[in-house]
């Protein structure tokens, strides 16, 4: 297997978990969704948005390596990490699923070769960087898993059940 079908994969494993964990979220009521609870983007409607945040943070930043300014124009721009996009639930989830498709699409452009690209970028706090593609994806999925591994315990303090999460069990077509 090549080290971008593993991209690839976890890009759709991405969709599937969001969408799952997002209509678990939902079945809680506004006000807790949008509570203070410890988190640290401090509730799970914090949470939600930090993700979405990040991934358009990141995907603006990989469109240097595949062009797809285009797809990317009409979505937001984010300025800070802890920025609320979207105050509602609602309002979260097509935009969380055009971002998902978009980094499946993204990632469907990967080859062999690329794994010795190197992205150069500004980071939050206004410094150059220079990394490895390999590392920045490895990043992005696992930055992905810590936050929605925060979700699910506050999914779980609620009572909520939020199903399988692995991704042993997610369909990955």
């Amino acid at each position: 297997m090549q080290w971008s079908d593993h991209y690839q994969r976890y890009a759709r494993y991405n969709r599937w978990i969001n969408h799952r964990l997002l209509d678990a979220t939902a079945t809680l009521p506004a006000d807790i969704i949008q509570a203070p609870c410890g988190l640290y983007f401090d509730s799970l409607l914090g949470s939600w948005n930090h993700l979405l945040v990040t991934d358009l943070i990141w995907m603006r930043r990989l469109s240097g390596i595949f062009p797809i300014l285009d797809e990317l124009r009409h979505l937001p721009v984010p300025q800070r990490l802890d920025e609320i996009l979207c105050p509602q639930l609602d309002d979260l989830r097509p935009l969380r699923q055009q971002v998902d498709e978009l980094m499946i699409r993204w990632c469907d452009l990967l080859r062999a070769d690329d794994a010795h690209d190197v992205l150069e970028y500004t980071n939050s706090r206004g410094e150059e960087i220079a990394r490895p593609l390999s590392l920045i994806l490895q990043h992005l999925f696992n930055h992905q898993t810590h936050h929605r591994g925060q979700v699910t315990a506050e999914l779980s303090r609620q009572k909520v059940d939020y199903g399988i999460t692995d991704l042993l069990y997610a369909p990955l077509d």
